[in-house]
């Protein structure tokens, strides 16, 4: 009787241990930061993953929590500010590289500066599948996303589709559309390529197995694609006029 007496208690005071003061569940952030700082705080980001403009980071100082800044949006120009150091570049980062960037800009002004940087919302971005797909056309690019998994989001190949190649088409520095031939099964396993993360606006093409050339088939892909079926944001596709070059 004594201990169902005490494991009654202790149901009843536990939940201020377990949920805090306040009853919020702690996440695992702040679970870590009370024993020590944390390197990189988001373990679904893949380390590739580049920042871009949209994103909703958090930017912790474990020695200097008054410097936090929460739920931060990279602005358009790809940056944020940041106190004493004022506007500061993070698109095109990986959360470590912008996590060591931001120690160095405050190396001189904290005795010590550790960071943390966690992503808490991607970008509202799209990519399009089209070609040898059951389901083309425009996909939300929420998160992190390979060519494989946004394929499966398509609905995979269809039975005429080329199973073995598909065709990658990103918007260079200078606004320009670039092709990429990308092997996605190699000796019946998964390519690096099949598994690199996209980037906003990207545009995955499946060809015919029979095609022989593909950047021909691209080409008159492109041709025939009606303005319709774009979106701004995708507009650099129907502005090429000659072939797509392939690298």
């Amino acid at each position: 009787m004594t201990s169902r007496l005490i494991s009654f208690a202790l149901f009843l005071f536990c939940p201020l241990a377990i949920f805090g003061q306040d009853g919020a569940v702690p996440t695992a952030t702040e679970s870590r930061s009370a024993t020590g700082p944390v390197a990189d705080s988001t373990s679904d980001v893949p380390s590739n993953y580049q920042l871009m403009p949209g994103d909703v980071v958090d930017v912790r100082f474990f020695y200097n929590p008054e410097l936090n800044e929460q739920g931060v949006a990279i602005r358009p120009d790809g940056k944020i500010e940041l106190q004493l150091v004022g506007d500061v570049p993070l698109a095109n980062k990986t959360p470590e590289e912008a996590r060591k960037y931001i120690e160095q800009l405050y190396a001189n002004q904290l005795q010590t500066a550790c960071v943390t940087i966690q992503v808490r919302k991607f970008a509202s971005a799209k990519i399009f599948v089209s070609g040898e797909v059951p389901k083309p056309g425009l996909i939300e690019l929420e998160g992190p996303m390979t060519i494989v998994s946004a394929l499966g989001e398509a609905g995979g190949i269809t039975i005429r589709g080329n199973r073995k190649k598909v065709v990658l088409i990103r918007r260079a520095s200078d606004g320009k559309p670039n092709m990429h031939e990308l092997v996605l099964f190699e000796s019946g396993q998964v390519t690096a390529q099949a598994l690199m993360p996209l980037r906003p606006f990207d545009v995955i093409l499946v060809p015919e197995s029979k095609v022989a050339r593909i950047d021909r088939w691209v080409d008159q892909w492109l041709r025939q694609l009606s303005p319709a079926n774009l979106v701004v944001g995708f507009q650099y596709l129907k502005q090429s006029v000659s072939p797509i070059p392939v690298f």
